[in-house]
Protein backbone atom coordinates (compact mmCIF):
# COMPACT_ATOMS: atom_id res chain seq x y z
CA UNK A 1 0.00 0.00 0.00
CA UNK A 2 2.66 2.13 1.01
CA UNK A 3 4.58 1.52 -2.79
CA UNK A 4 0.99 2.13 -4.31
CA UNK A 5 0.75 5.89 -2.82
CA UNK A 6 4.62 6.62 -3.33
CA UNK A 7 3.77 5.50 -6.94
CA UNK A 8 0.64 7.90 -7.55
CA UNK A 9 2.79 11.30 -5.57
CA UNK A 10 5.44 10.42 -8.21
CA UNK A 11 3.03 10.02 -10.75
CA UNK A 12 1.17 13.66 -10.20
CA UNK A 13 4.67 14.81 -9.89
CA UNK A 14 5.89 13.93 -13.19
CA UNK A 15 1.81 14.66 -15.33
CA UNK A 16 0.31 17.93 -12.66
CA UNK A 17 -2.45 16.27 -11.80
CA UNK A 18 -3.68 12.47 -9.93
CA UNK A 19 -4.32 9.41 -11.70
CA UNK A 20 -8.44 8.89 -12.63
CA UNK A 21 -8.57 5.11 -13.51
CA UNK A 22 -6.85 1.29 -13.41
CA UNK A 23 -4.86 2.59 -16.29
CA UNK A 24 -3.49 5.58 -15.17
CA UNK A 25 -2.54 3.98 -11.87
CA UNK A 26 -1.32 0.90 -13.64
CA UNK A 27 1.06 3.90 -15.90
CA UNK A 28 2.33 5.19 -12.20
CA UNK A 29 3.12 1.63 -10.61
CA UNK A 30 5.11 1.15 -13.77
CA UNK A 31 6.78 4.14 -14.67
CA UNK A 32 7.97 4.39 -11.20
CA UNK A 33 9.74 1.42 -11.26
CA UNK A 34 7.77 0.23 -8.22
CA UNK A 35 7.92 -3.54 -9.86
CA UNK A 36 6.27 -5.65 -7.00
CA UNK A 37 2.98 -3.86 -7.78
CA UNK A 38 3.48 -2.77 -11.26
CA UNK A 39 3.70 -7.06 -11.66
CA UNK A 40 0.29 -7.48 -10.27
CA UNK A 41 -0.88 -4.93 -12.58
CA UNK A 42 0.37 -6.52 -15.55
CA UNK A 43 -0.42 -10.08 -15.07
CA UNK A 44 -4.13 -8.75 -14.42
CA UNK A 45 -4.49 -7.37 -17.57
CA UNK A 46 -6.27 -8.86 -20.55
CA UNK A 47 -4.88 -7.04 -23.43
CA UNK A 48 -1.71 -7.90 -23.11
CA UNK A 49 -0.83 -7.85 -26.51
CA UNK A 50 -1.72 -4.16 -26.76
CA UNK A 51 0.63 -2.37 -24.66
CA UNK A 52 -0.05 0.74 -21.91
CA UNK A 53 0.28 3.88 -23.73
CA UNK A 54 2.20 6.56 -22.26
CA UNK A 55 0.73 9.23 -21.92
CA UNK A 56 3.86 11.87 -22.40
CA UNK A 57 7.70 11.78 -22.87
CA UNK A 58 8.60 13.78 -20.68
CA UNK A 59 6.97 11.62 -17.73
CA UNK A 60 9.42 8.84 -18.98
CA UNK A 61 12.26 11.07 -18.96
CA UNK A 62 11.38 12.38 -15.22
CA UNK A 63 10.50 9.62 -13.30
CA UNK A 64 12.63 6.75 -15.42
CA UNK A 65 15.84 7.29 -13.58
CA UNK A 66 17.66 4.55 -12.44
CA UNK A 67 19.41 5.08 -8.89
CA UNK A 68 22.42 2.39 -7.60
CA UNK A 69 23.20 4.77 -4.60
CA UNK A 70 21.36 3.01 -1.29
CA UNK A 71 23.40 1.00 0.65
CA UNK A 72 21.25 -2.42 -0.41
CA UNK A 73 21.94 -1.89 -4.27
CA UNK A 74 25.45 -0.96 -3.59
CA UNK A 75 26.19 -4.29 -1.58
CA UNK A 76 25.01 -6.18 -4.08
CA UNK A 77 26.61 -5.01 -7.40
CA UNK A 78 29.78 -5.24 -5.14
CA UNK A 79 28.74 -8.96 -4.67
CA UNK A 80 28.38 -9.30 -8.38
CA UNK A 81 31.61 -7.19 -8.97
CA UNK A 82 33.53 -10.01 -7.05
CA UNK A 83 32.38 -12.80 -8.12
CA UNK A 84 32.62 -11.41 -11.94
CA UNK A 85 36.35 -10.54 -11.47
CA UNK A 86 37.05 -13.88 -9.87
CA UNK A 87 35.56 -15.64 -12.53
CA UNK A 88 37.37 -14.31 -15.48
CA UNK A 89 40.51 -14.69 -13.63
CA UNK A 90 39.74 -18.09 -12.62
CA UNK A 91 39.08 -19.50 -15.42
CA UNK A 92 41.03 -17.56 -17.82
CA UNK A 93 44.06 -19.36 -15.69
CA UNK A 94 42.88 -22.76 -16.63
CA UNK A 95 42.68 -22.34 -20.45
CA UNK A 96 46.12 -19.98 -20.23
CA UNK A 97 47.16 -24.03 -19.15
CA UNK A 98 45.46 -26.25 -21.47
CA UNK A 99 47.06 -23.94 -24.12
CA UNK A 100 50.40 -23.63 -22.52
CA UNK A 101 50.70 -27.45 -22.02
CA UNK A 102 49.89 -29.96 -24.15
CA UNK A 103 49.96 -32.91 -21.40
CA UNK A 104 46.66 -31.26 -19.73
CA UNK A 105 44.87 -31.53 -22.70
CA UNK A 106 42.85 -34.98 -21.92
CA UNK A 107 39.29 -35.09 -22.61
CA UNK A 108 38.36 -34.50 -19.20
CA UNK A 109 40.39 -31.14 -19.46
CA UNK A 110 38.90 -30.53 -22.79
CA UNK A 111 35.43 -30.77 -21.26
CA UNK A 112 36.53 -28.60 -18.51
CA UNK A 113 38.24 -25.83 -20.48
CA UNK A 114 34.82 -25.74 -22.32
CA UNK A 115 33.06 -25.19 -19.00
CA UNK A 116 35.65 -22.00 -18.28
CA UNK A 117 34.64 -20.57 -21.72
CA UNK A 118 31.25 -20.81 -20.75
CA UNK A 119 32.05 -18.83 -17.19
CA UNK A 120 33.78 -16.68 -18.43
CA UNK A 121 31.46 -15.74 -21.16
CA UNK A 122 29.02 -15.75 -18.65
CA UNK A 123 30.82 -13.21 -16.55
CA UNK A 124 31.77 -10.89 -19.70
CA UNK A 125 27.54 -10.40 -20.52
CA UNK A 126 25.09 -11.83 -18.04
CA UNK A 127 26.53 -10.48 -15.05
CA UNK A 128 26.84 -6.75 -16.11
CA UNK A 129 23.34 -6.92 -17.35
CA UNK A 130 22.21 -8.58 -14.23
CA UNK A 131 23.74 -5.25 -12.49
CA UNK A 132 21.64 -3.17 -15.49
CA UNK A 133 18.27 -4.71 -15.49
CA UNK A 134 17.89 -6.29 -12.17
CA UNK A 135 20.12 -3.61 -9.99
CA UNK A 136 19.69 -0.68 -11.04
CA UNK A 137 17.16 -0.88 -13.40
CA UNK A 138 18.29 1.17 -16.24
CA UNK A 139 15.65 2.85 -18.14
CA UNK A 140 16.91 1.77 -21.47
CA UNK A 141 16.65 -2.11 -21.12
CA UNK A 142 13.13 -2.39 -21.74
CA UNK A 143 11.13 -3.49 -24.60
CA UNK A 144 9.75 -6.92 -26.22
CA UNK A 145 13.17 -7.61 -28.11
CA UNK A 146 15.50 -6.30 -25.41
CA UNK A 147 14.14 -8.33 -22.97
CA UNK A 148 13.93 -11.72 -25.25
CA UNK A 149 17.60 -11.26 -25.78
CA UNK A 150 18.97 -10.87 -22.50
CA UNK A 151 16.64 -13.51 -20.86
CA UNK A 152 17.26 -16.12 -23.38
CA UNK A 153 20.99 -15.40 -23.60
CA UNK A 154 20.95 -15.86 -19.78
CA UNK A 155 19.06 -18.88 -20.16
CA UNK A 156 21.62 -20.55 -23.03
CA UNK A 157 24.44 -20.60 -20.56
CA UNK A 158 22.28 -22.09 -17.71
CA UNK A 159 21.82 -25.29 -20.23
CA UNK A 160 25.40 -24.72 -21.43
CA UNK A 161 26.98 -25.27 -18.10
CA UNK A 162 23.93 -28.31 -17.02
CA UNK A 163 24.77 -29.97 -20.23
CA UNK A 164 29.09 -29.64 -20.00
CA UNK A 165 28.33 -31.50 -16.31
CA UNK A 166 26.50 -33.84 -18.02
CA UNK A 167 28.95 -34.80 -20.27
CA UNK A 168 31.78 -34.84 -18.39
CA UNK A 169 29.42 -37.19 -15.96
CA UNK A 170 29.44 -39.16 -18.81
CA UNK A 171 33.37 -39.58 -19.60
CA UNK A 172 33.80 -40.35 -16.04
CA UNK A 173 30.89 -43.52 -16.61
CA UNK A 174 32.62 -44.41 -19.76
CA UNK A 175 35.89 -44.12 -18.06
CA UNK A 176 35.24 -46.39 -14.71
CA UNK A 177 32.74 -48.86 -15.77
CA UNK A 178 33.64 -49.16 -18.95
CA UNK A 179 37.28 -49.23 -18.44
CA UNK A 180 39.82 -50.26 -21.53
CA UNK A 181 37.18 -50.68 -24.08
CA UNK A 182 36.21 -46.39 -23.05
CA UNK A 183 39.78 -45.58 -23.05
CA UNK A 184 40.73 -47.03 -26.21
CA UNK A 185 37.36 -46.08 -28.10
CA UNK A 186 38.02 -42.50 -26.52
CA UNK A 187 40.41 -39.13 -28.67
CA UNK A 188 40.66 -35.91 -28.67
CA UNK A 189 39.10 -35.34 -31.50
CA UNK A 190 35.93 -36.84 -30.08
CA UNK A 191 36.00 -34.77 -26.97
CA UNK A 192 36.33 -31.68 -29.31
CA UNK A 193 32.92 -33.31 -31.05
CA UNK A 194 31.00 -33.52 -27.67
CA UNK A 195 32.09 -29.71 -26.97
CA UNK A 196 30.24 -28.58 -30.53
CA UNK A 197 27.34 -31.33 -29.12
CA UNK A 198 26.72 -29.60 -26.12
CA UNK A 199 26.76 -26.11 -27.49
CA UNK A 200 24.35 -27.21 -30.50
CA UNK A 201 22.09 -29.01 -27.86
CA UNK A 202 21.86 -25.89 -25.49
CA UNK A 203 21.23 -23.20 -28.07
CA UNK A 204 18.60 -25.78 -29.41
CA UNK A 205 16.92 -25.96 -26.71
CA UNK A 206 16.66 -22.55 -25.49
CA UNK A 207 16.00 -21.09 -28.22
CA UNK A 208 13.42 -23.53 -29.41
CA UNK A 209 11.58 -22.63 -25.79
CA UNK A 210 11.72 -18.81 -26.45
CA UNK A 211 10.14 -18.57 -29.41
CA UNK A 212 7.29 -19.69 -27.31
CA UNK A 213 7.57 -16.16 -25.99
CA UNK A 214 7.76 -14.49 -29.21
CA UNK A 215 4.07 -13.32 -29.02
CA UNK A 216 4.63 -12.10 -25.78
CA UNK A 217 4.12 -7.84 -25.96
CA UNK A 218 3.40 -5.80 -23.10
CA UNK A 219 5.07 -3.29 -24.71
CA UNK A 220 7.88 -1.13 -22.96
CA UNK A 221 7.76 -3.00 -19.98
CA UNK A 222 11.13 -3.28 -18.20
CA UNK A 223 13.18 -6.96 -18.40
CA UNK A 224 11.79 -8.00 -14.95
CA UNK A 225 7.94 -7.90 -16.02
CA UNK A 226 9.19 -9.59 -19.73
CA UNK A 227 10.49 -12.52 -17.67
CA UNK A 228 7.63 -13.18 -15.54
CA UNK A 229 5.74 -13.64 -18.60
CA UNK A 230 8.17 -16.31 -19.66
CA UNK A 231 8.28 -17.87 -16.47
CA UNK A 232 4.75 -17.67 -16.71
CA UNK A 233 4.21 -19.21 -19.83
CA UNK A 234 6.81 -21.88 -20.66
CA UNK A 235 9.33 -21.34 -18.12
CA UNK A 236 7.76 -24.10 -15.36
CA UNK A 237 7.05 -26.47 -18.20
CA UNK A 238 10.54 -26.33 -19.67
CA UNK A 239 13.57 -24.38 -17.84
CA UNK A 240 12.83 -26.06 -14.36
CA UNK A 241 12.53 -29.55 -15.76
CA UNK A 242 15.02 -29.49 -17.92
CA UNK A 243 17.34 -28.31 -15.39
CA UNK A 244 16.16 -31.68 -12.79
CA UNK A 245 16.47 -34.10 -15.30
CA UNK A 246 19.69 -33.36 -15.89
CA UNK A 247 20.86 -33.77 -12.70
CA UNK A 248 19.04 -36.86 -12.55
CA UNK A 249 20.97 -38.27 -15.02
CA UNK A 250 24.24 -37.27 -13.24
CA UNK A 251 23.51 -38.52 -10.09
CA UNK A 252 22.17 -41.98 -11.42
CA UNK A 253 25.35 -42.30 -13.24
CA UNK A 254 27.60 -40.89 -10.15
CA UNK A 255 25.57 -44.00 -8.40
CA UNK A 256 26.89 -46.14 -11.12
CA UNK A 257 30.26 -44.99 -10.79
CA UNK A 258 30.57 -45.50 -6.71
CA UNK A 259 29.04 -48.84 -7.00
CA UNK A 260 31.71 -50.01 -9.78
CA UNK A 261 34.58 -48.54 -7.43
CA UNK A 262 33.32 -50.32 -4.62
CA UNK A 263 32.84 -53.49 -6.92
CA UNK A 264 36.02 -53.97 -8.66
CA UNK A 265 38.82 -51.71 -6.47
CA UNK A 266 39.55 -55.23 -4.81
CA UNK A 267 40.20 -57.04 -8.31
CA UNK A 268 42.16 -54.29 -9.82
CA UNK A 269 44.94 -54.02 -6.60
CA UNK A 270 47.05 -57.00 -7.90
CA UNK A 271 47.57 -54.98 -11.20
CA UNK A 272 49.51 -52.48 -11.13
CA UNK A 273 49.19 -50.72 -14.42
CA UNK A 274 45.62 -51.27 -14.38
CA UNK A 275 44.96 -50.00 -10.18
CA UNK A 276 46.93 -46.63 -11.37
CA UNK A 277 44.42 -46.12 -14.18
CA UNK A 278 41.79 -46.33 -12.25
CA UNK A 279 43.14 -44.45 -9.36
CA UNK A 280 43.62 -41.87 -11.49
CA UNK A 281 40.22 -42.46 -12.76
CA UNK A 282 38.45 -42.29 -9.50
CA UNK A 283 40.35 -38.95 -8.29
CA UNK A 284 39.14 -36.94 -11.80
CA UNK A 285 35.72 -38.41 -11.06
CA UNK A 286 36.19 -37.07 -7.95
CA UNK A 287 36.63 -33.73 -8.81
CA UNK A 288 33.95 -33.71 -11.06
CA UNK A 289 31.81 -35.10 -8.44
CA UNK A 290 32.66 -32.12 -6.39
CA UNK A 291 31.70 -30.04 -9.29
CA UNK A 292 28.43 -31.62 -9.57
CA UNK A 293 27.79 -30.88 -5.62
CA UNK A 294 28.37 -27.47 -6.19
CA UNK A 295 26.10 -27.03 -9.23
CA UNK A 296 23.19 -27.98 -7.01
CA UNK A 297 23.89 -26.07 -4.52
CA UNK A 298 24.59 -22.71 -6.76
CA UNK A 299 22.52 -24.12 -9.59
CA UNK A 300 19.52 -26.63 -8.93
CA UNK A 301 18.35 -24.58 -5.86
CA UNK A 302 18.43 -21.52 -7.12
CA UNK A 303 15.78 -22.24 -9.64
CA UNK A 304 14.17 -24.11 -7.47
CA UNK A 305 14.21 -20.54 -5.01
CA UNK A 306 13.00 -18.91 -8.50
CA UNK A 307 10.18 -21.20 -8.49
CA UNK A 308 8.79 -20.63 -4.74
CA UNK A 309 9.70 -16.96 -4.75
CA UNK A 310 6.77 -14.94 -5.24
CA UNK A 311 8.53 -11.61 -4.31
CA UNK A 312 11.06 -10.13 -6.54
CA UNK A 313 13.93 -8.01 -6.02
CA UNK A 314 14.19 -8.67 -2.47
CA UNK A 315 17.28 -10.57 -1.01
CA UNK A 316 16.27 -14.01 -1.05
CA UNK A 317 15.58 -13.82 -4.70
CA UNK A 318 18.71 -11.91 -5.46
CA UNK A 319 20.04 -14.08 -3.72
CA UNK A 320 19.40 -16.72 -6.74
CA UNK A 321 20.64 -14.99 -8.82
CA UNK A 322 24.14 -14.36 -6.87
CA UNK A 323 24.62 -17.76 -6.40
CA UNK A 324 23.76 -19.32 -10.03
CA UNK A 325 26.70 -16.74 -11.08
CA UNK A 326 28.94 -17.95 -7.52
CA UNK A 327 29.48 -21.67 -9.30
CA UNK A 328 31.15 -19.63 -12.42
CA UNK A 329 34.13 -18.79 -9.65
CA UNK A 330 33.31 -22.25 -7.54
CA UNK A 331 34.94 -24.20 -10.21
CA UNK A 332 38.36 -23.09 -10.77
CA UNK A 333 38.72 -23.09 -6.53
CA UNK A 334 37.17 -26.92 -6.57
CA UNK A 335 39.81 -27.85 -9.73
CA UNK A 336 42.86 -26.27 -7.91
CA UNK A 337 42.32 -27.27 -4.33
CA UNK A 338 41.69 -30.99 -6.06
CA UNK A 339 43.58 -31.79 -8.97
CA UNK A 340 47.30 -32.11 -8.71
CA UNK A 341 48.86 -31.82 -11.83
CA UNK A 342 46.51 -28.45 -12.37
CA UNK A 343 48.86 -27.17 -9.17
CA UNK A 344 51.92 -28.26 -10.84
CA UNK A 345 50.99 -27.02 -13.83
CA UNK A 346 50.21 -23.30 -12.62
CA UNK A 347 53.79 -23.27 -10.61
CA UNK A 348 55.12 -23.96 -13.49
CA UNK A 349 53.59 -21.50 -15.64
CA UNK A 350 54.55 -19.01 -13.33
CA UNK A 351 58.48 -19.97 -13.94
CA UNK A 352 58.31 -20.54 -17.59
CA UNK A 353 55.30 -18.94 -19.09
CA UNK A 354 56.34 -19.03 -22.50
CA UNK A 355 58.78 -22.33 -22.16
CA UNK A 356 58.09 -26.09 -23.30
CA UNK A 357 58.70 -28.27 -19.91
CA UNK A 358 55.62 -30.23 -19.42
CA UNK A 359 53.93 -30.63 -15.66
CA UNK A 360 55.24 -34.33 -15.33
CA UNK A 361 54.23 -35.72 -12.30
CA UNK A 362 57.11 -38.26 -11.81
CA UNK A 363 60.30 -38.64 -12.81
CA UNK A 364 61.64 -40.71 -15.68
CA UNK A 365 63.68 -42.87 -12.99
CA UNK A 366 60.29 -43.02 -10.85
CA UNK A 367 58.29 -44.32 -14.14
CA UNK A 368 60.72 -47.10 -15.34
CA UNK A 369 61.26 -48.28 -11.71
CA UNK A 370 57.34 -48.56 -10.91
CA UNK A 371 57.23 -50.01 -14.46
CA UNK A 372 58.98 -52.77 -13.80
CA UNK A 373 58.13 -53.48 -10.13
CA UNK A 374 54.42 -53.79 -11.97
CA UNK A 375 55.93 -56.40 -14.80
CA UNK A 376 57.26 -58.46 -12.32
CA UNK A 377 54.36 -58.89 -10.40
CA UNK A 378 52.20 -59.38 -13.13
CA UNK A 379 54.51 -62.10 -14.37
CA UNK A 380 54.75 -63.54 -10.99
CA UNK A 381 50.65 -63.43 -10.52
CA UNK A 382 50.51 -65.31 -14.30
CA UNK A 383 52.85 -68.19 -13.28
CA UNK A 384 50.97 -68.68 -10.08
CA UNK A 385 47.85 -69.18 -11.93
CA UNK A 386 49.42 -71.37 -14.14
Amino acid sequence: MRNLMFAILDYGVATNRLPRSKQDICIAVYQTRHISIGETCYSHRRDLQKPIPIRKRAMNETVQISSCHDAEKIGQILMISVVLIGSIIGNSIICLLLIRFKALRTVPNILIANLAVIDILNALTNMPFMIMWYICKVPYLKGRRISWFIVSWYVLFMYLTVFNLTVLTMDRFGAIVHGLRYHSWKTISKAKVAVLFVWLVAAAYTYGMFTLGLDIDVGDAPVLVYRIHYLKKFGRHFIIPGYLVAFTIMLILGISIWYSVRLHSRRLTAFCSMAKQVKSDVKTAKTIGLTVVAFFCMGVVPVLLHYIARIHGTWPHFLAFFLTHLNSMANPIIYSLKTRRFRKAFLLFLREPFGKSQPDMTSKSQKATRNLTCKAEEHNIYNTHL
